[in-house]
């Protein structure tokens, strides 16, 4: 594909006759300098992006050249046209280089608490160790709003901080895991409920308390203002309803409850009574004083230390048209909503940026064409990369590629719907990509012709249930779509509810390709949820908690899904010349029993489970059938079939290569031919590319067994 590396070098080159201007920014420049040489930077990205349409500068190839240190945005860096030659936002000669939506706060203003009513508030174990500053004497006086988030919910955050980078939180009770729903006295759409705790006693003068759970489902969190706590009923009655209602729970963390027992478990937080832990923090809105209990390794804070609150919403912004623009090689951080935006762009390329510490995701575009995500660090965040662009009507492909990137902790506050890439639309290519550490979903997608080749994805779900590592759902028309090559492990389910897998085709969604993959230690490594025309070869399935694939036919037993995916059908020329000559069996679909899993194939993998030699988990009855599951020539191996899968080496040897050389099947694709090829993130911090080589001696070929 070289074509890719030509027009990432062409993002960055000098086109047509055009010449080359540099303007230079510092935070120790003035804004009433030219900017054009380095003796005379400017103060401010965002004079330098005035500067862009001056005369002598506008329509040339400009680099804009941001010097050493924090630059912190007064508010949204924001794009209003495209540039007719290239514009690059590059870190001057690999510098540290901090673009920050934010505001540092003296350390020096930071005192311990002697309020004797904040400190009979406080836990007995924290009254020493955490201290406070008036944050109007730092010149900060918009908190934000404490606002709802989770279940897909677009987070704008309120007043969050930073100490050396590190995210603190409000603090919550527990600190970890939830509290079970005992009873709900005004039913599953009241806002009432009791628990068990005693804790509560200390909840009683709270100013402003929270509540987050999961509620109903297990698959849906959802926060809430509090507005009355009774310590003596241990009941709590919230503001406004949650999503889908309450439930009592059945959560407990020793001991992993059925499919059945959905949510009903929470916590509490924003609350001074509980902060009780580095890293906490607490903000009295009423008088601005802001009390944390530091997390740096001494727990105080002296002059070294920097500490960071956040302010504007985005960082950057792009209005509709714009495009020619590259990010290059600086940290992007501390903004209350999303890192980069925009919609309906062309030519963006972001490239070994360190986007980090937002309160949503860290670049969302859509309708857009031509975007390239590559060598970034992402993490600390609520969303990783979100994509989508190309025109599905007549299938034009979005030249959209996130590719070399390491993104994790993507769920910072909230869980679902904080994906750590998203993409839509069609043509879509995600590779080499690192994605780890997510509460909910790693890769989403929907729409056609998307590639998902290369990746390294692992444990994810961490915190919900009926979730997918990688994960579409309720579309018949989404064809084309291929996930290959990538190694997914240790997706498993560690709270109540549904399962988790690491491949979901959740809710009949039909006609993926799943080949080449190695899956490991998940709960189920694929699902085929009721879906059509779906191929599984070439993979290698060992060792899955439950069993390696899980199939159902919920289309026959339920019709709940078919007014969306008649609609979706309805919404595009599935019939046309260029739909069915890609298509040809969703051009069939309504004369061949729509409703039911018809179609799906699964040959030529590998599989081991310590359970037993089963390769596939039939969820729904009477659905044992050729014409839906085309189930043939899998091998069943034993774990001396394989390398060294200790070491996530699942090279093919005994009896598994002796099959693998007569069926033709390629060796499975090696962990370190998955992931970045190349350093991510700026300059400044980047590390080699681990390798991972196998130094066992595997055990003789004499266990290994054929099936």
């Amino acid at each position: 594909m070289a074509w890719v590396v030509v027009l990432c070098l062409g993002l960055l080159l000098p086109l047509g006759h055009s010449k080359t201007v540099h303007i230079y920014v510092s935070p120790k420049g003035s804004d009433g300098n030219s900017g054009l040489d380095i003796s005379h930077p400017v103060a401010t990205l965002d004079k330098a992006r005035q500067l862009l349409e001056s005369s002598g500068i506008k329509d040339n190839t400009v680099y804009v050249e941001l010097m050493g240190g924090y630059h912190n945005l007064q508010s949204t860096l924001h794009f209003t046209h495209a540039y007719s030659q290239p514009v690059t936002f590059r870190a001057y000669q690999d510098q540290e280089v901090h673009v920050t939506g934010g505001k540092k706060i003296p350390t020096n203003l930071f005192t311990h608490v002697t309020d004797s009513s904040v400190l009979n508030m406080l836990p007995s174990s924290s009254r020493s160790k955490v201290m406070q500053v008036h944050l109007p004497s730092a010149g900060v006086t918009d908190y934000g709003k404490m606002t709802n988030f989770g279940f897909y919910r677009s987070r704008t955050a309120w007043l969050e901080i930073f100490i050396n980078g590190e995210p603190a939180r409000l603090a919550q009770y527990p600190n970890e895991k939830f509290l079970n729903i005992n009873s709900v006295p005004g039913g599953r759409h009241g806002k009432v409920f009791t628990y068990s705790t005693h804790e509560d006693s200390r909840w009683v003068h709270e100013k402003e308390p929270w509540a987050y759970g999961f509620w109903y489902w297990s698959w849906a969190d959802d926060a809430a203002a509090i507005s009355h706590i009774d310590s003596h009923k241990h009941q709590i009655t919230l503001a406004n309803d949650t999503h889908y209602g309450l439930r009592v729970g059945h959560y407990d963390p020793n001991h992993l409850a059925g499919y059945y027992t959905q949510g009903g478990y929470f916590r509490v937080f924003n609350m001074l009574s509980e902060l009780d832990q580095p890293g906490e923090y607490y903000l009295d809105r009423s008088n601005g004083n802001l009390y944390i209990w530091p997390n740096t390794k001494t727990g105080t804070l002296d002059s070294s230390d920097d500490v960071t609150v956040s302010l504007i919403n985005d960082c950057i912004s792009m209005d509709r048209g714009v495009g020619n623009i590259n990010f290059v090689g600086f940290s992007l951080e501390a903004c209350r909503h999303e890192g980069i935006r925009g919609d309906g762009l062309h030519n963006i390329n972001i490239q070994n940026m360190d986007i980090q510490n937002l309160g949503s995701y860290g670049v969302h575009i859509t309708g857009s064409s031509n975007i390239i995500v590559s060598r970034c660090n992402i993490h600390s965040t609520n969303g990783g990369v979100a994509i989508n662009g190309g025109n599905q009507k007549t299938l034009t492909p979005s030249g959209n590629i996130i590719e070399d990137n390491h993104i994790w902790l993507v769920a910072r506050v909230g869980a679902v719907g904080y994906n750590a890439v998203s993409i839509g639309g069609v043509g879509n290519v995600v590779r080499y990509n690192h994605l780890h550490d997510g509460q909910y979903t790693g890769l989403m997608w929907g729409g056609n012709d998307n590639i998902m080749e290369y990746n390294h994805i692992h444990h994810m779900c961490v915190n919900t249930s009926d979730c997918g590592a990688v994960h579409a759902g309720r579309d018949w028309t989404a064809r084309g779509n291929v996930i290959r090559y990538n190694h997914i492990h240790h997706v498993l389910r560690h709270m109540p509810g549904a399962d988790n897998r690491g491949i979901m085709l959740d809710d009949q969604f039909s006609g993926v390709h799943i080949e080449h993959n190695v899956f490991y230690e998940n709960q189920y490594h694929v699902n085929i949820g009721g879906g059509r025309d779906n191929i599984i070869r070439y993979n290698v399935f060992y060792d899955a908690t439950s069993y390696p694939v899980n199939v159902d036919g919920r289309g026959l037993r339920s019709t709940s899904n078919q007014a969306t995916l008649q609609n979706k059908l309805k919404s595009l020329p599935y019939t046309s010349k260029t739909w069915a000559d890609k298509y040809p069996k969703l051009a069939a679909i309504d004369s061949h029993h729509p409703m039911a899993p018809m179609g799906n194939q699964i040959y030529d993998n590998v599989f081991y489970n310590a359970r037993g030699s089963s390769v596939v988990q039939y969820h729904t009855s009477g659905i044992i059938k050729r014409e839906y599951f085309d189930v043939h020539d899998n091998f069943k191996a034993s774990p001396a079939d394989f390398w060294s899968p200790r070491e996530y080496d699942f090279r093919f040897r005994c009896s598994a290569e002796t099959w693998a050389k007569q069926k033709s099947v390629p060796e499975p694709i090696d962990i370190n031919a998955v992931g970045p090829r190349q350093p991510t993130g700026p300059k400044y911090m980047q590390k080699a590319i681990p390798q991972r080589h196998s130094t066992s001696h595997p055990a003789s070929c004499s266990g290994s067994i054929v099936g």
